[in-house]
């Protein structure tokens, strides 16, 4: 009797140690209780980003990455955009609220929003300056939203590209560092996706 019941939790009891051990290197913390993940706890000491690395990178701001207002050639990439291709730069934005395919990226924009794909498909608010920072991916691991500000230290890649959701991304970051607003406290925006509910519900994985 005593076995079949071992038998029984066994696959139970390796589940949850799996779980547990995906879930240390994340720092967002428990999702509360409707299924919004926790702000991310700040990590100090040893986790900032030091004073060199910070003035590696070039200060970019959404308002410099098109030529305002549009003209009759519509949005074209300003002259501190195109400077700025393929160069190291920063840029201060909040994470947009979205399920995306690609565990390897998330949305940035200048301000908080949220994006209901199933909703309205492509026909969303998302402005033109949003842009698709890329992550490195982490075997079982996702983006998953912050809702804090954030710096994205990274490499910027202007030029339209298809993502996977089928939307045409305009500019592109791929990040080295993520810190909270502060531009230096580092940060972890990917987290476990058996941790992420919505993630498991859409199937977006």
């Amino acid at each position: 009797m005593n076995l079949k019941i071992l038998a029984g939790l066994l696959p139970l009891l390796l589940l949850s140690v799996s779980v547990w051990l995906m879930s240390k290197p994340d720092s967002q913390g428990a999702p509360s209780n409707d299924g919004t993940p926790a702000t991310p706890t700040a990590e100090v000491g040893p986790s900032a980003l030091e004073s060199k690395i910070v003035e590696a990178y070039n200060a970019f701001d959404f308002g410099k990455i098109f030529v305002l207002p549009a003209g009759p050639k519509g949005l074209e990439y300003s002259a501190v955009a195109r400077g700025f291709d393929g160069k190291k730069v920063r840029l201060a934005g909040s994470m947009v609220r979205h399920l995306h395919e690609d565990a390897s990226l998330f949305i940035l924009a200048d301000q908080p929003m949220s994006l209901n794909v199933a909703e309205y498909g492509l026909a969303d608010s998302l402005p033109p300056n949003a842009v698709h920072v890329i992550l490195p991916v982490l075997p079982g691991m996702a983006p998953d939203w912050v809702r804090q500000p954030m710096v994205i230290y990274g490499t910027l890649e202007l030029g339209p590209r298809e993502e996977k959701d089928g939307r045409i991304s305009q500019v592109r970051l791929h990040a080295d560092h993520i810190t909270a607003a502060d531009g230096r406290t580092v940060i972890e925006p990917r987290r476990s996706i058996l941790l992420q509910p919505a993630r498991l519900r859409s199937g977006k994985l």
